[in-house]
């Protein structure tokens, strides 16, 4: 049995692609954030004498390897490509993402919360972002422009990882939107699961992942790993619209975007 632990502790999106990444490759994937290994029964907890003996890894991306180089057309890499991800990597990495064996109560919780949702439910995805220099990116407003363009009748599943944008879209949409009640906060180290290793908020964004993920069409935010990963869960079938900030520096998207 080969083993590999990842140390990854950013967002909950990242450290999904690094589970599966290394599921890809190896039999056994112990992590060190304890909350994971609730939410997934196929993770075990890393020991200390684990990182030690076992080796590591820490990755936000989906694997490539360079012979597989040649199923994408211009990319190096398939982070974040949704519907232009080629089939090979969705047949590769599908049943990885099976292999994280979601909590059953979990999925049961997502089950009986979405059951009365018909095809029509479009997800709402926005991602604030709390470093200075990244927030004068992101213009909120594009996710207004997307939602005029809907019919006013369609229910939307809202997911946000801040009560002060949270509250903004309430304000403004009120019972259009379906909302999971939980805790939100308006503070990185309490809201971000990247930063937070409080195991009900990392289940309340898991949650929140996978009812996105039950969503036909998703509005997600700009190289997000938690929209992308909700589009894998919903194995790949959503229809994904991201907004494009018109602010993003093209040397940041070149850094996500590995073009050959």
């Amino acid at each position: 049995m080969t083993t590999i632990v990842s140390l990854a502790t950013p967002g909950m999106g990242n450290r999904i692609k690094t589970y599966v990444s290394a599921f890809a490759r190896y039999d056994v994937v112990k992590t060190c954030k304890q909350s994971d290994t609730f939410i997934f029964n196929g993770l075990e907890f890393a020991t200390h004498e684990d990182i030690q003996k076992y080796p590591n890894v820490d990755s936000w991306r989906l694997d490539v390897d360079l012979d597989e180089e040649k199923y994408i057309d211009e990319y190096k890499t398939i982070d974040l490509l949704y519907e232009k991800t080629p089939q090979y990597f969705i047949d590769k990495y599908l049943p990885c993402f099976k292999k994280l064996n979601i909590n059953p109560d979990i999925l049961n919780f997502v089950d009986k919360f979405a059951h009365e949702w018909d095809d029509n439910v479009v997800g709402l995805h926005v991602r604030t972002y709390y470093h200075p220099v990244v927030m004068q990116w992101y213009d909120i407003n594009l996710f207004d422009d997307e939602i005029s363009k809907l019919d006013p009748n369609i229910k939307i599943f809202f997911c946000c990882d801040n009560s002060d944008v949270h509250n903004r879209f309430i304000e403004r949409y009120k019972d259009r939107l379906i909302i999971y009640d939980r805790e939100r906060y308006n503070n990185a180290y309490q809201a971000e699961s990247g930063f937070n290793d409080d195991i009900q908020i990392n289940v309340d964004a898991f949650i929140e992942m996978l009812l996105l993920s039950r969503c036909s069409t998703i509005i997600g935010t700009y190289i997000s790993t938690f929209t992308e990963c909700a589009w894998w869960f919903g194995e790949c079938k959503s229809k994904v619209i991201v907004p494009i900030p018109s602010k993003i520096p093209s040397t940041y998207i070149e850094d996500h975007f590995v073009k050959k």
